[in-house]
């Protein structure tokens, strides 16, 4: 009997954070059985338990960057991308962050959803997974706004309309393979024609497929948030190489991080071992 599950390959950048890639890919087992999955881990020089852990689960498809370093970060999160994508197998290629979580079944649906209306659409996903406080993201993203407005009016940046805000975020997004691949695309940020350097967090690949004559789909957020969670800059809370530049903002996040980890869900996770056989 033919598998008439849809064919896809999670790519999860990883560096030395045990504490997160065990309760990153136990869910990602435990809510995909719709799915044809192939998971691919690419290992960014880890030099502790994290590495041996990852090399004891047989069903993941571990890649080993020993020559890679920290101080690479976050170059080496979408190097590690564009080396995974050579090999996988799965028509969507999804990229991942090891601080995303999978909440519940049919997770990659909405995505689905999206990316298969229309072969002209290449890429899916949703905007910042993480919760904020309602008033501080009011307050950031109006104050955004009107520093993106004067700059537009002082002939400072050009106005991008709807792009901004538009394009799906890479820490849990969805590609068409054969897209990236024969177009030669790549995650790694590159530079645009008209000069400088295009921005990480998806915005140079959702560019490069928007040249290609591609378009991007954008899932609720809420939908989204309903499915996975998002920490955001989660390392920066568990290693003390990658800290936040602002003392206060690493606090906040650590203090965040620590609520977070503490939720009955999380630990049900950290306790289910089974999951890793």
């Amino acid at each position: 009997m033919n598998d008439t599950r849809p064919k896809i390959t999670i790519c999860i950048p990883h560096w030395q954070v045990k504490k997160y890639i065990s309760i990153c890919l136990r869910p990602v087992r435990k809510h995909s059985e719709n799915y044809d999955l192939q998971v691919i881990v690419v290992d960014n020089g880890s030099k502790d338990e994290s590495l041996d852990y990852l090399r004891s689960l047989n069903w993941i498809l571990l890649l080993e960057r020993p020559e890679e370093v920290h101080t690479n970060w976050p170059g080496n999160v979408f190097t590690a991308w564009d080396y995974g994508i050579s090999h996988a197998t799965g028509d969507y290629y999804v990229t991942m962050h090891s601080d995303v979580f999978v909440k519940e079944d049919g997770w990659l649906d909405p995505m689905l959803r999206e990316i298969t209306a229309s072969p002209s659409i290449a890429a899916a996903g949703a905007w910042k997974l993480h919760m904020e406080n309602p008033v501080y993201a009011f307050q950031k993203r109006a104050t955004r706004y009107m520093v993106k407005k004067f700059k537009q009016m002082a002939g400072m940046e050009k106005n991008v309309g709807w792009k901004t805000g538009h394009y799906p975020r890479d820490y849990c997004a969805m590609y068409r393979r054969d897209v990236i691949i024969d177009n030669n695309l790549q995650f790694t940020p590159i530079r645009e024609a008209q000069g400088g350097l295009a921005s990480g967090g998806g915005y140079s690949i959702a560019t490069q497929l928007w040249n290609a004559g591609f378009e991007t789909r954008m899932v609720p957020l809420q939908e989204m948030r309903s499915k996975v969670a998002h920490i955001a800059h989660g390392t920066a809370a568990v290693r003390k190489e990658k800290p936040l530049r602002y003392q206060r903002k690493q606090k906040k996040l650590e203090a965040r991080t620590s609520r977070f980890l503490s939720q009955k869900w999380i630990k049900e996770l950290e306790e289910d071992q089974s999951l890793d056989q």
